[in-house]
């Protein structure tokens, strides 16, 4: 199926020859078409949306693009630019379905992924990801780090903690700027 973002995100790369980021995308089209903003009512499944039709738009130009014109479409996360085909930058691996550029580009040209995912998928997948991100040991460590007995303190008491120690131990006032940092991740830690 043809994507109707596919012009317009066209339209944006030729502004921005040195590239643009993903986000970057997504707040023009946010301006430029209003319907763009009204995909789900679920706020996670919305942006979930939005990236992916993002990001199928971007993996059908980079295959129309190399096959009708010889250009390359180099999608990063950090930045999205058409090259000429003297600028390509190829994976490591040698077989193109191995490479990890086209393992995401199935994903995103499969609309399948777009339909079978909801709101609840989209909550899965960022609670698998936040668990995945942190390490075991580091709940008890942030615990200790903000000086909370409670094994299960409320949101509150994790404020309290932090504020009075943040206060104590700010660079500005005098304090030391690694213990500063350690009780601010401690407090995102626990805060999520």
């Amino acid at each position: 199926m043809k994507n109707p973002l596919v012009g317009p995100i066209l339209a944006i790369l030729k502004t921005h020859p040195s590239g643009i980021s993903e986000f970057d995308i997504l707040k023009t089209l946010k301006d430029q078409l209003p319907e763009f903003r009204q995909l789900a009512d679920d706020a996670n499944l919305q942006l979930f949306r939005q990236h992916f039709l993002i990001m199928n738009a971007l993996y059908q130009l980079q295959s129309s693009l190399w096959q009708e014109e010889s250009l390359t479409l180099s999608i990063n996360a950090m930045r999205i630019q058409l090259l000429s085909a003297t600028h390509i930058n190829l994976s490591q691996n040698t077989t193109l379905s191995d490479s990890a550029d086209a393992k995401l580009a199935a994903y995103y040209l499969d609309w399948s992924e777009y339909e079978k995912t909801d709101a609840d998928e989209v909550s899965r997948l960022l609670n698998s990801f936040y668990k995945g991100i942190s390490l075991p040991g580091n709940r008890d460590s942030a615990l200790k780090t903000l000086q909370i007995d409670s094994t299960n303190p409320t949101k509150a008491t994790i404020k309290q903690h932090y504020r009075k120690l943040a206060q104590k131990h700010h660079p500005d006032r005098g304090g030391d700027q690694d213990v500063f940092i350690g009780l601010r991740q401690a407090y995102e830690y626990l805060m999520f």
